[in-house]
């Protein structure tokens, strides 16, 4: 796997970014005006359904040659909401209509969480955090955080969690009041999406950038248990450095973390011991089915495990390239891969349809109603079935 190296932006002095670099896709690159943009082409494979393109917007009104988005959507009531590289949030209809922009201070590269219909809560490239109104368009207030958050905000009773690029967690009020902080040990490698915690109950899951997993009280962010989980750094090259970028799933007892480029590992909820190891990439957060796990992996597979022993149930390959997911949506799972594919597949692995769009897909696809959303790296946000 080849790797490049991007600029360092103030946020993340003393950190290492790690970017994969896009090979050419089969699709040239739409530099279209924004708004609905029929025109592409989608191109299927051999053997495979095509699946539908509903609709495509241009979230970034991004340039040739200007930087990739890599912000996510999030679901308000009837309304799409997700900020841009045009340093404005977008909201959208399930029609694909866009309805309002707000202006930010800055790039967005975040997810976006729907704390309430009135309530939005994201973040920009310069550690800014947002609560918005996007019925009405207002900012309600700012919060400035100590790094950028690279994940999403996660909800905890009536409040919301954000992780930041320099490990740390933050409690806020819907008012955006700070409830409590947590500091984990610095260093580590970032890339341009990260994890965000898993609360269960009373307990907070977190992963850093630098190996450790903790477990922190919901309601003070005490630490429960620590566990380091990274402690062969002997790696000389890009492509053998570990990075976790999914966030945590809970089976059960079992919490399951993952490293991109490294291992799929399961601890007990109870004190973080080891329970199994599964050497397998994920750039993504899989998601937990009853007793099994379904995960993307950067080797261009989708896998069923078993929770418990981590056993592979069933193994389907999709692509050359790296895959982002799955979600699910009306009984199909969907991943995309770093080459533009959109794939669906049975819940039991079986291949059923193929759609070819622009540019790359590093993010997962986002269920909402009448299929999933997908976001490229041109600044394309597309509802897909």
């Amino acid at each position: 796997m080849k790797h490049c190296f991007r600029c360092l932006p103030a946020w993340v002095a003393g950190f290492l970014i790690l970017t994969a670099c896009a090979s050419t896709p089969e699709i040239q690159e739409n530099t279209s005006a924004a708004g609905k943009n029929t025109a592409e082409k989608p191109v299927v494979m051999t053997g495979l359904a095509s699946l539908d393109m509903v609709w495509v917007m241009d979230v970034d009104q991004r340039h040739p040659m200007s930087p990739a988005g890599f912000s996510q959507p999030a679901l308000a009531e009837q309304e799409i909401i997700i900020g841009g590289r045009d340093k404005r949030v977008h909201v959208y209809d399930l029609h694909g209509n866009e309805l309002r922009r707000i202006a930010i201070e800055a790039a967005c590269e975040s997810g976006a969480l729907a704390l309430n219909p009135g309530l939005v809560v994201l973040g920009d490239v310069n550690g800014t955090l947002y609560g918005i109104n996007p019925q009405t368009g207002r900012i309600l207030w700012r919060q400035r955080l100590s790094s950028v958050m690279l994940g999403h905000p996660v909800k905890v009773d009536n409040d919301f969690m954000v992780q930041t690029a320099d490990n740390r967690i933050y409690r806020f009020s819907p008012e955006g009041k700070k409830r409590w902080s947590y500091a984990g040990q610095p260093g580590g490698l970032i890339m341009h999406q990260g994890s965000a915690p898993r609360v269960f109950g009373d307990t907070v899951y977190a992963i850093f950038t630098n190996g450790d997993v903790v477990a922190l009280r919901a309601g003070s962010g005490d630490l429960i248990w620590r566990r380091q989980l990274l402690l062969d750094t002997s790696a000389v090259t890009l492509n053998e450095m570990k990075v976790p970028v999914a966030d945590p799933v809970l089976a059960g007892n079992v919490l399951i973390v993952s490293f991109y480029q490294g291992d799929v590992i399961a601890l007990s909820v109870t004190d973080g011991q080891r329970l199994w190891q599964r050497h397998l990439s994920l750039k993504s957060t899989p998601i937990v089915q009853g007793k099994r796990l379904l995960a993307a992996t950067s080797n261009g597979a989708v896998v069923s495990l078993d929770t418990a022993s981590g056993e592979t149930l069933w193994r389907q390959k999709l692509s050359v390239g790296e895959l982002v997911g799955p979600a699910l949506s009306q009984g199909k799972l969907f991943a995309g891969d770093d080459h533009g594919y959109v794939y669906a597949l049975t819940h039991d692995g079986r291949k059923i349809g193929v759609l070819s769009l622009s540019g790359r897909i590093d993010r997962p696809p986002t269920t909402v109603p009448g299929g999933v959303l997908v976001r490229n790296n041109l600044g394309g946000l597309y509802l897909i079935r």
